[in-house]
């Protein structure tokens, strides 16, 4: 086989195995932090980065290589796609610790159910939310604050139980940008 020239990545360069090995590397491990509590805002600039010469990397080297075999090439077409899709759950706002009373309502045919409790974290697109009722990722639940009656569809993104009675649900809105009524630019600003 015929070796590539080096691909860069962080500033390192990588033969084309080496590259493989450590994108799918990288991939798995953001990819579990993006299920569990999230990148923090730090971190994703960094991954933002790395999506982005991971991807464009690897669309050189599949377009490029000229002794390439199936699977490295199916290998190479498959971390363009798991990046992008990575790409796609960064978060799009920064989080903010905000405590907010709002009422959780499932309107599920067979298991519908309301709750009264409380934000963790708020953004422009969703929340942290306490919720002690089995909420699943794609389950969709209104959310209403109690101190305005503003009431918004949200999406579950995540559920992780918190080791006693509760559990944290990432709730996305559906088609509202500013729930919460905060100068995001602000906040962008103070991060």
């Amino acid at each position: 086989m015929a070796r590539a020239s080096p691909r860069p990545l962080d500033g390192e360069s990588f033969c084309r195995a080496h590259f493989i090995s450590v994108c799918y590397t990288r991939l798995d491990h953001y990819d579990e932090i993006r299920k569990g509590p999230g990148l923090s805002a730090t971190d994703t600039e960094s991954v933002r980065r790395f999506v982005h010469e991971c991807t464009r990397s690897a669309d050189e080297i599949e377009h490029n290589g000229q002794h390439l075999d199936n699977l490295d090439r199916a290998k190479l077409l498959h971390i363009i796609l798991s990046a992008s899709e990575l790409g796609r759950h960064l978060r799009r706002s920064p989080r903010k610790v905000a405590t907010i009373s709002v009422r959780l309502m499932s309107e599920k045919i067979g298991g519908a159910w309301e709750e009264d409790t409380e934000t963790v974290l708020v953004s422009r697109y969703g929340a942290l939310v306490r919720c002690k009722h089995t909420a699943k990722p794609g389950d969709t639940i209104n959310v209403v604050r109690a101190d305005t009656g503003e009431k918004v569809l949200a999406r579950v993104a995540w559920q992780r139980p918190t080791g006693n009675d509760d559990t944290r649900i990432g709730v996305e809105f559906v088609a509202c940008e500013n729930f919460w009524g905060l100068d995001w630019g602000v906040i962008e600003e103070s991060r």
